[in-house]
C-alpha cells in the first residue's frame, strides 16, 4: 500500500466539520492550515519495511458560500531492497447552495490529485484523479448524504472508476455522529489490479464529542472500520489516493482530538490496515500512527 495523505485521515466530510467550528474568523474568510505526518510499520510482508509521509494543507472558506483547499505531501516507502519516494498535490473547491425547496445545504465539490514517484515499473507514477461530489446537510445538522465519483488515470492504459454513496446521522443531542460509506471500485483492466475486476467495501465512522473540563481531555474521539475489499481507492474525506495495486481487506482506527487554544487543535490517531498481494499470495498488515496539527484564523 502507498497512499497520499491529505486533509486528515480521520475527519468527517467537509459538511459535517461545520458542526464544531474551529474558530471565529475576523473577516469574511476563515482560513485553516494543517501540518500532518504519518509513520507505518509493515508486518507479514516479504518486500516492505515501513512508510512515512508528511504533508501540509491550506483551506479557505468564504462566509457560508464555499471555499477551496490546496495541499501537498511527500511520501517515502521503504522496501527491503529499495526506497520509493513520492510527491502528491491536491486541490479542492466547493460551492454551497441554499434552495427554498430543501431543508438544508446542498454542496457541490470537485477534487483533483496528481501523484508522481520513482516507481521503476512506472505503474503508479503520473497518476491523475478527478473526483466530483454532491452532498446535502440539513439545517439541524442531524442528517447528511452524499454521492461521490472518482476517475483515476494510471499509466499503461489503466483507468479506475469509483462510486461512493454516503449516509451520516447525528444523535444524542448532537454529541454523536455515525457515518457509513460504500466503495464500489472498478478497474478497467483486471490484469493490472491483482486480477480483480471490481471491489466493494463498507466504511463506518463513529464520532463522539466531549465537553472537556481541561486541556488533557479530548474534544472528540473517532472510531473507524472498513469491511470488505477495495483497490485503487480514493478517500475524499482523507484526500488520500491508494495508488499501488494491493487489495485492502479491512482496517480499524482510533483517533482523538484536543483543543489546545481557541484556534488550534491537535489530533493523534493509530490504526491497522490489512492488505493482500494476490500475485505472491501474501497477506500483510500496516500499523500506523498519525499526527495532525491545525490552526485557524
Amino acid at each position: 500500500m502507498l497512499k497520499k495523505i491529505g486533509l486528515s485521515a480521520f475527519t468527517l466530510s467537509l459538511a459535517t466539520l461545520g458542526m464544531i467550528p474551529l474558530a471565529q474568523a475576523s473577516g469574511d474568510w476563515k482560513i485553516q492550515a494543517d501540518a500532518q505526518g504519518m509513520y507505518a510499520q509493515y508486518s507479514g510482508s516479504s518486500t516492505r519495511k515501513n512508510i512515512s509521509s508528511e504533508g501540509v494543507l491550506l483551506r479557505a472558506d468564504y462566509l457560508d458560500s464555499g471555499g477551496f483547499a490546496l495541499g501537498t505531501t511527500a511520501t517515502q516507502l521503504q522496501f527491503k531492497a529499495s526506497t520509493l519516494t513520492q510527491q502528491g498535490v491536491y486541490a479542492s473547491a466547493n460551492k454551497h447552495l441554499y434552495l427554498d425547496a430543501l431543508p438544508g445545504v446542498l454542496t457541490l465539490r470537485m477534487d483533483g490529485h496528481y501523484i508522481s514517484n520513482n516507481d521503476v515499473t512506472g505503474s503508479s507514477n503520473r497518476v491523475k484523479v478527478y473526483a466530483p461530489q454532491v452532498s446535502f446537510l440539513n439545517y439541524r445538522k442531524s442528517f447528511y448524504a452524499d454521492l461521490g465519483y472518482a476517475y483515476s488515470s494510471y499509466p499503461k492504459g489503466l483507468s479506475v472508476s469509483q462510486l461512493t454513496p454516503t449516509l451520516g446521522l447525528g444523535f444524542n443531542q448532537a454529541a454523536d455522529w455515525l457515518q457509513m460509506r460504500v466503495y464500489w471500485v472498478k478497474p478497467s483492466n483486471a490484469a493490472q489490479a491483482q486480477n480483480t475486476s471490481s471491489t466493494t467495501a463498507l466504511e463506518s465512522k463513529w464520532t463522539h464529542w466531549f465537553a472537556p473540563s481541561s486541556a488533557w481531555i479530548p474534544q472528540k474521539m473517532d472510531v473507524g472500520a472498513l469491511f470488505g475489499q477495495r483497490i485503487y481507492a480514493v478517500d475524499g474525506d482523507a484526500a488520500a489516493v491508494y495508488n499501488i495495486a494491493d487489495v485492502q481487506q479491512g482496517s480499524i482506527s482510533l483517533a482523538s482530538q484536543w483543543r489546545i487554544s481557541e484556534s488550534a487543535h491537535v489530533m493523534l490517531a493509530a490504526g491497522n490496515e490489512r492488505y493482500r498481494n494476490k500475485f505472491i499470495s501474501e497477506t500483510y498488515d500496516s500499523r500506523y500512527i498519525y499526527l495532525d496539527v491545525k490552526g485557524a484564523w
